[in-house]
């Protein structure tokens, strides 16, 4: 009996704890900054939104089209990912990169761009490629 209470005791204290620890809220479109609706609007305008999370002093947004979107605490895009296989749209990133994937990989489309201070990391759909660019839009190199 006294292993069966203390092992109850236990898992309590887990679940309060991982309870406690989770920062993510889920909320509605009008919660997010303005910059991030504007972005939205303006490159996945047709696309109905799934999911908001308020995520620490970030967001994330989860589109019906399996695209997550993820804006820093003012509202600026800091990554859009696609699920395996799924393109995402390029209106918002640097035509040099665009170019630059559409010249040297005409096969396939992008799935996934991540800002960085140094640049970007764009992730290719069907290559299972990463390219570095600068943040200036010019290539780097191809991470393995």
């Amino acid at each position: 009996m006294k292993k069966t209470v203390i092992g109850l005791s236990f898992l309590a204290a887990v679940s309060c704890a991982s309870v406690s620890c989770d920062d993510d809220k889920v909320i509605s479109d009008v919660e997010l900054p303005e910059s991030s609706r504007t972005f939205l609007s303006s490159h996945f305008n047709n696309i109905n939104v799934s999911r908001i999370e308020k995520e620490g002093a970030g967001y994330s947004v989860y589109l019906a089209n399996k695209i997550e979107i993820d804006f820093n605490s003012t509202g600026d895009w800091l990554e859009v990912d696609g699920e395996d296989g799924v393109s995402i749209p390029t209106g918002f990133i640097l035509p040099q990169i665009v170019d630059y994937v559409e010249d040297n990989y005409p096969t396939t489309t992008i799935n996934g761009i991540e800002k960085k201070a140094s640049g970007f990391d764009v992730d290719l759909v069907q290559q299972d490629t990463d390219l570095v660019f600068d943040v200036n839009g010019g290539f780097v190199r191809v991470d393995p």
